[in-house]
Order: structure tokens, then C-alpha cells, then sequence
């Protein structure tokens, strides 16, 4: 049986720090902390029990960026990679973007397109 580990890059910190600041906006900022607080908790339980059962990002694919496999979840995508590292899987999440964020734009902002 593998054992799989999740992480949260740097720029997937960043991103998810970014919602809750754009939905404290509207929302407040103790609901929005819990609602990226609940997401989290979604992204963990959902890719630690099937990491390889979402699609490679399609969106991602048509810029030529083949690794990144894509949850959408809760109105959000979530683009991460599942990296062998011997014994142990580690499930990587790179980026967290609200689902009517644009993908060029954020790898853009967030430099995604260094790790080609």
C-alpha cells in the first residue's frame, strides 16, 4: 500500500492567503479565515484518499504545463502534483484559485511557470 504525505508550497500558502483576503472583503474576515479553513480540510480528505484520481489540469495542458493535476472542489481549483519520493508519495499543492480566477493570469502573478 503507498503511503502518501500533502504540502502546501509557499505560493499555495500565498494563494489561499490571497482568498481569504479577497472574500474578507465581503464576508468578514473570521468567516472568510473559516471558510479557506474548511477548504483545506476538503483538499486534505479528498487528495490523501484518491491523489491520482483528479484529471492533469486541462487549462494547464493548453499552455504546455503537463504536471499539475487539477481538484476543483467548493468553487475553488486546486492544481497540485503527486511526486514519488521512495517509500513515501507527497502529494504537492502549488496553487489554490477561486473558480472564475484566470489561470494565465495567476501563473503570472505566482511565477508557476519557472518549474518548466
Amino acid at each position: 500500500m503507498n503511503t502518501f504525505a500533502l504540502r502546501f508550497t509557499e505560493v499555495a500558502q500565498q494563494s489561499l492567503e490571497d482568498q481569504v483576503e479577497h472574500l474578507a472583503v465581503y464576508q468578514g474576515f473570521s468567516s472568510a479565515a473559516q471558510r479557506i479553513d474548511t477548504l483545506i480540510d476538503a483538499i486534505q480528505d479528498k487528495l490523501l484518499s484518491t491523489p491520482l484520481g483528479y484529471p492533469v489540469s486541462p487549462q494547464l495542458s493548453e499552455l504546455g504545463v503537463l504536471h499539475y493535476r487539477e481538484l476543483n472542489t467548493d468553487g475553488y481549483r486546486i492544481f497540485y502534483e503527486v511526486r514519488d519520493a521512495g517509500d513515501i508519495n507527497v502529494i504537492v499543492v502549488a496553487l489554490v484559485l477561486g473558480s472564475k480566477q484566470s489561470v494565465e493570469q495567476a501563473l503570472i502573478r505566482y511565477c508557476l511557470l519557472q518549474a518548466i
